[in-house]
């Protein structure tokens, strides 16, 4: 319930005074991981200067954002993180995180407490640390995740933890659920792994084979309101009402949809949001409308991705072949109650 509230609230509010209302900003692709399955291509740009974020924080708020989330690579490697927070809750914009956790300090999560932020955001891969080592590419990383666990819970941080759901963990998903549910944080599970954002498919070898698919999908379906994407005829709800900027400063419908609409260096962001000819276009497409949506006689648990379907493709209008496999586990391989 509380997560369609959330979607209807910002959905509604988009579509009535035509302006997002959420971001998401790449700091940089820094980072003290080596995740196997990681879509960033380089770990080395360091992104906006201090002044520019400030400069771009400007600009969004001028254009109505509330919301705000920093990512990375890890944004907890920038120096200038907490200003950048400081910056973002004067303007009074709600912040939320994006981090692998592992490099948490009491110091650290008792700032983060004072600026208030919404949400923590972060990854475990398994409740077996050699496991969960194994696909960070980090020794002990498991071990500085835990630690930084018990100090969000200490100053009572919201925290989300997010799974990818992948060959390796597949079998532990269950046993991060009960930690999550034992220590009061949200959980967040998915199969879905998307390629490099250069386009690199390697990614996709960590995808867990179709005979475990059926149990996932039981699983997460468990997770979630069914209702969540009530509205499947839109592209992608989340399209108008959010947008997602890298470290280079060009924008993108979102962090996993790999289709440049505009440059925050060329344009002011509300010029790109209402002015991109691209994204028009993506926002305009109606799932019902589609040659391979229309008569499908699966669409009505399919949920299409169109960043998916770019990433596979290169176009906007095909099937998302992916989602249309999960939908027919959905209705052909167990009744969904």
């Amino acid at each position: 319930m509380k997560q369609t509230l959330l979607y209807d609230y910002y959905y509604d509010l988009a579509f009535k005074n035509n302006s997002p209302v959420s971001v998401m900003i790449e700091l940089s692709t820094l980072c003290n991981l080596r995740c196997e399955h990681c879509y960033i291509p380089d770990y080395y740009d360091s992104g906006f200067s201090t002044e520019q974020i400030f400069n771009l924080l400007d600009q969004l708020r001028e254009m109505g954002i509330q919301n705000v989330s920093f990512t990375g690579g890890e944004v907890l490697i920038r120096k200038d993180i907490f200003e950048i927070i400081e910056y973002a809750r004067k303007l009074y914009m709600r912040v939320f995180l994006l981090s692998n956790g592992t490099l948490l300090t009491d110091n650290i999560v008792a700032r983060l407490q004072r600026f208030h932020i919404t949400e923590f955001s972060t990854t475990l891969f398994s409740m077996n640390c050699d496991v969960h080592d194994s696909i960070t590419r980090k020794k002990g990383s498991w071990e500085n995740l835990m630690d930084g666990l018990s100090l969000l819970k200490k100053y009572s941080i919201p925290t989300k933890v997010k799974t990818p759901i992948m060959k390796k963990n597949v079998d532990g998903i269950e046993d991060i659920k009960e930690f999550c549910d034992k220590n009061s944080f949200e959980f967040f599970a998915s199969p879905t792994i998307f390629n490099k954002n250069d386009g690199n498919s390697e990614p996709q070898n960590f995808c867990i084979t179709d005979d475990k698919m059926i149990s996932v999908i039981k699983f997460i379906d468990s997770l979630s309101d069914k209702n969540y994407l009530h509205n499947r005829n839109v592209s992608c709800a989340a399209l108008f009402y959010s947008f997602s900027i890298d470290c280079k400063g060009d924008v993108y419908p979102c962090n996993s949809f790999m289709c440049k609409v505009g440059n925050i260096f060329e344009a002011h962001p509300k010029d790109i949001w209402n002015n991109s000819e691209i994204l028009k276009e993506i926002k305009s497409i109606n799932n019902d409308e589609l040659d391979g949506c229309k008569n499908c006689e699966y669409k009505s648990e399919c949920y299409r991705c169109p960043a998916l379907v770019y990433m596979n493709t290169k176009d906007f209008y095909s099937c998302d072949e992916y989602s249309k496999k999960l939908s027919k586990i959905r209705m052909s391989d167990y009744k969904y109650i």
